[in-house]
């Protein structure tokens, strides 16, 4: 067994067991002991474990609950708002999770213009919004309107953004929360510019506090991600702590989902530990070298990123619908139509829609086609984390 195989198998023993023994892994992994250590001081390493003599123990982290209660209660205090009425809930380790989504929050200002400034210009706004962001909390929120066990991992400042971020949550549908918090960093943000001319947007995130996650938190992780049916994350938060969480979560029995987004070629380094990747046009165009322009050029890109792992390739179109490719057929799926006007969640509304279906269980051709009625209606409305319901998704698909 190669080295990269056995860090592998010594990771997911201890994540099962709690607790792993030097003699016993040399012995059911056929090396010797003196292998065994090295693989032990690698995963130590990683921060994943610490060393006894004799083996390596998994390492605790707060809970979520102790988070809760020293961190939730203390910002609550100093606020001026009223404590929303739903509180801020942790998975039980009993209970099976539909979708878990590592991912990102930010508070989103959205700026309406007529048309985006050439370099150097300055054109007018017609109006400026503050939303809740992020493509973790954008997600999230989407898989919460199609499934009641959706559970949402961030990381947040100390800042009056964070209490607003709590407060944001706390008033949505998604289930339950694992909210860590920097005293270095602050919650991310981002400036958005949503053009009317174009029907389009574009984006500058300060990233924050998402990235700065460490592996002490992904480890406390570990025990919600095996519960999942449906792993989802994106790109916004630190990779090397993405990475250990695509690396866990194929390491289980959950479909892994990732959203190459926003783009880095980082990506290349755990397409293969995924089983449906949802770039859209401009992000499948940098992962394959092809210039996705139209459906034969997604096509032609959704055969190559495939080659490199993952099973399924689902690459978004906009207004053009998607590309969906499976290994043995490539097939085309036409938009909804809709009056558009905010694109700005397009995307994230697809990808947790989607998620949430795939964990149903419903045949990932219908999940395509839910996700895409979903997505249309998104961008009828204000702001990236405004979703529909799923009986208005369900009048829609009917349209068809």
């Amino acid at each position: 067994m190669k080295r990269k195989d056995r860090i592998q198998a010594i990771r997911k023993l201890l994540i099962n067991e709690g607790v792993v023994y030097v003699n016993s892994l040399a012995e059911n992994l056929s090396v010797t002991e003196r292998t065994i250590r090295r693989d032990l001081k690698v995963v130590c390493e990683q921060g994943i474990a610490e060393l006894f003599f004799g083996g390596a123990k998994i390492i605790n982290s707060r809970t979520a609950k102790d988070f809760k209660s020293k961190g939730i209660n203390r910002i609550m205090d100093k606020l001026n708002y009223e404590q929303p009425q739903s509180t801020l809930k942790s998975a039980s380790s009993k209970v099976e999770i539909d979708v878990y989504i590592l991912g990102s929050f930010n508070v989103d200002i959205v700026s309406g213009v007529t048309r985006f400034p050439k370099v150097g210009e300055t054109v007018r706004g017609n109006s400026t919004n503050f939303y809740a962001g992020g493509k973790g909390s954008n997600q999230a929120t989407a898989a919460s309107k199609v499934s009641d066990s959706v559970h949402l991992a961030v990381k947040v400042g100390t800042d009056e953004f964070s209490a607003k971020a709590r407060s944001y949550l706390a008033s949505t549908d998604i289930n339950t929360f694992s909210i860590f918090e920097s005293n270095e960093v602050p919650t991310g943000n981002a400036i958005i510019m949503v053009s009317e001319e174009e029907q389009n947007n574009m984006i500058a995130i300060d990233l924050g506090a998402n990235e700065s996650f460490t592996h002490e938190e992904i480890v406390s992780e570990f025990k919600n991600i095996k519960r999942s049916k449906v792993f989802l994350t994106q790109m916004e938060n630190n990779f090397e702590i993405t990475k250990s969480a695509i690396d866990l979560a194929h390491g289980t029995d959950t479909v892994v989902i990732l959203n190459p987004a926003p783009y880095s070629d980082n990506v290349k380094d755990v397409i293969h530990m995924v089983d449906i990747i949802t770039p859209n046009e401009t992000e499948a165009s940098d992962l394959s070298g092809v210039q996705v322009t139209d459906i034969d050029t997604a096509q032609e890109a959704a055969t190559i990123i495939h080659s490199m792992g993952p099973a399924v390739v689902i690459i978004t179109l906009g207004s053009n619908g998607c590309v969906v490719y499976d290994g043995e057929k490539c097939e085309h799926f036409e938009t909804y139509d809709a009056v558009v006007v905010d694109t700005v969640g397009a995307g994230d509304s697809f990808n947790g829609a989607l998620a949430a279906s795939v964990a149903k269980g419903i045949h990932l051709h219908d999940a395509v086609k839910y996700a895409s009625a979903f997505a249309s209606l998104a961008v009828e409305r204000e702001g990236a984390s405004n979703m529909p319901e799923d009986s208005l998704v369900k009048a829609r698909l009917n349209t068809k």
